[in-house]
């Protein structure tokens, strides 16, 4: 049944990194993201959560930033997501459940430029019946028709651009600048991995997400910028209130001001 408390509470004993989450002390339940699930979308997530825990890839994100998105997209309706970095599918799945609860078609477009990866997350997207609202896209972040065909498939600018892609530096400043125009007035453009942790995730050694949003919200003070957890240099560093050690970046664009008069 919906909200069965023996989903997820099983992978508290799991060793793996990718259950870090259920192994806090206090984390044995099942969180609303998990329980809200219905049998069918539970079995598809298990399902999942084992393929890749035997063959990668992993690196979805993990309770704390998914949980956010959950009540975010489900309070407000969210009807407009662009993705950038699919990986094997887990934020698509979830977020596509998300979609189709508020019937929303078309509702989340997510980009990746690795073929196999999207190959993987179209193969979970299908099993689970989302093909109308979702679409796994091909193709680089960094390239305007990204925009465009994000655009088209939303049936309009998006209002939630979730960014979780290449971690290093330049592509990330470039995505924010690139990607935040796009974004409708009053939309959020929320960045994982911004922490000093998150930093060595960045293969070119230049100070990946952290940086780049550090850099790009100092030259864009018409935004409203907000960093959580920005300052974790380790998995192993005291859990503040958001618990994720690989930190999150919120960018709210401002609605035009009205005339006077």
């Amino acid at each position: 049944m919906p909200g069965d408390s023996s989903r997820s509470r099983a992978w508290k004993e799991n060793p793996h990194p990718r259950y870090w989450w259920h192994r806090l002390p206090g984390n044995d339940y099942v969180p609303p993201v998990y329980s809200d699930l219905g049998e069918d979308e539970w079995s598809v997530l298990r399902d999942w959560y084992a393929e890749t825990d035997r063959s990668g890839p992993i690196g979805e994100c993990a309770v704390p930033l998914i949980s956010w998105l959950h009540g975010l997209v489900l309070g407000n309706r969210i009807s407009r997501i662009a993705q950038l970095g699919t990986c094997a599918g887990y934020s698509a799945l979830l977020l596509g459940w998300m979609q189709r609860r508020m019937n929303v078609r078309r509702g989340l477009f997510s980009l990746d430029l690795d073929p196999a990866m999207c190959e993987v997350s179209r193969r979970w997207i299908t099993r689970a019946g989302l093909q109308d609202f979702v679409e796994i896209a091909e193709g680089s972040s960094l390239d305007p028709a990204s925009i465009a065909a994000a655009q088209e498939y939303l049936g309009g600018d998006p209002a939630l651009i979730v960014v979780d892609s290449s971690h290093e530096y330049q592509s990330t400043l470039a995505e924010l600048d690139l990607w935040y125009s796009a974004l409708t007035p009053g939309g959020l453009l929320v960045l994982h991995d911004v922490s000093e942790f998150a930093g060595g995730f960045d293969v070119t050694g230049e100070g990946g997400v952290r940086r780049a949003f550090a850099e790009w919200r100092k030259n864009h003070l018409e935004a409203e910028t907000f960093a959580l957890n920005s300052a974790a240099r380790s998995m192993d560093s005291p859990r503040p209130l958001y618990q994720d050690a690989c930190g999150v970046g919120l960018i709210h664009k401002p609605n035009p001001r009205p005339r006077d008069g």
